[in-house]
Formats: structure tokens, sequence, C-alpha cells
């Protein structure tokens, strides 16, 4: 590796936090909160999956789609009912994430320390640059990087390698970093380095390659680059 390398930082999970929209849901819905938990845990569930099956599939759609599609799978699973104008303000939550606490100081360090700092996510360009400007983080970043360029989704190696071909550097030499498991593996298996933010203490995925570096909190990466 170059002692500056090229970091990758995957925006939902990792720099922000999407379990921040139980805020919407609590707000917008007549729900207890072990409900909003659920609606919760299920529309990011599904928000996932259809972007592994709208991949797989090779029936590309925007991000923001995926996300509202997630979002009434999970309203319908746990039977709760919610007119346009809900269904919008719930979904704007994701154009409102909260960035974890030592986002923008680990951002920071690790422009000082010479790094390239960008976000490679599967959000849509115009949904990262909206929350990136909400939460904070867009004056700290040198570039947003869309999963859309190439009109799939992460692990496809396409979205890494395009990565590196967007920032003209050696995709040995870019790092993402996540605090999703299988983006790091999907990046491993591309050629990147990785860093994983493990925050749960969890187990690493048994397919794809283990990350380059593990740390519990954005913080660590910042300590072990900068």
């Amino acid at each position: 590796m170059a002692d500056t390398e090229t970091l990758c930082f995957d925006m939902y999970g990792t720099l922000c936090d999407t379990s921040s929209v139980t805020g919407a849901l609590a707000a917008e819905l007549d729900a207890s909160d072990a409900l909003v938990s659920r609606i919760d845990e299920t529309w990011r569930a599904k928000q996932l999956q259809y972007s592994y099956q709208s991949a797989l599939m090779e029936a590309y759609q925007p991000f923001w789609d995926v996300t509202a599609d997630a979002l009434d799978y999970a309203l319908a699973q746990w039977g709760v009912a919610a007119d346009d104008a809900t269904r919008e303000a719930i979904l704007a939550s994701y154009e409102h994430l909260d960035p974890y606490p030592d986002a923008v100081d680990t951002l920071t360090r690790l422009s000082e320390a010479g790094h390239t700092v960008t976000v490679l996510s599967n959000g849509n360009p115009g949904m990262l640059e909206t929350l990136a400007e909400n939460a904070g983080l867009a004056p700290h970043l040198d570039d947003v990087i869309s999963a859309d360029e190439v009109s799939t989704f992460k692990p496809n190696p396409a979205v890494y390698e395009n990565a590196a071909a967007r920032t003209d550097t050696p995709i040995a030499d870019c790092r993402l970093v996540s605090g999703n498991a299988w983006d790091v593996a999907g990046a491993g298996n591309a050629g990147m380095a990785t860093a994983w933010v493990d925050r749960a203490n969890d187990p690493f995925e048994r397919i794809g390659v283990e990350p380059s570096l593990t740390v519990d909190g954005l913080a660590g990466v910042a300590d072990e680059l900068a």
C-alpha cells in the first residue's frame, strides 16, 4: 500500500446511522415503540435485499426507488397504513440521517494526514449529496461516488472498480471503510484494502475476503491510518 490511500467510506451504516429513521417513523405513524423498531428493521433488511435482487436480476433501479419499495413492504408486513404525505415524510428521513458522533472528526483527521477521502455508496447521487450536506459531512469529502454510475449495487466488483477509476487510483491503493461486513467482503474480493467498522462485535462473513483492518468505531480508522 502507498503511504497515503484513497479512502472510500460507505455512507449508510458507516458514516450515518440508518436507525435514526425511527424518529420519523415514530412521528408519522400511530405505532408503539416496539412496532416502530420492527418496521425499521424490516425496512433496512428489505432495502439491502432488494438491492441484491435488482443487481442479480440485472433490473437496476436507483437506490431511492429501492428504499421506497422496501418501506412499502415494511409497512405492509406490519399492517400499518400510510397515506402519500406520510410515506413521503418517512422516506425523506433518508436525507436526514444522523452522522455517527466520530464521523466528522475521523474524516478531518484522515484528510489532514494526506489521504483522499471519498464516499462510495449504493445511494444514487441526489440522495448522497443531500445527506452529505445535511449531516455536515460534505466539507470534509473530496468526492462522492455512487453505484448508480455503473447501474448496479455493491458488492458487485464493478462498483469498487469504478471508484478506483474515478479517483485515478490503483485499486490496491484504495481502501473501503464500511460498517457492513458484506460490503467489506465484496471490496476485498475486488482487490481493495478494507477497514471493517465492527461496532457490534459481530463475526465476519464466511464468503468474501476478510478485512485488512478491523476497528470498533470510525475513530479507530483514523487512529490506525492517520
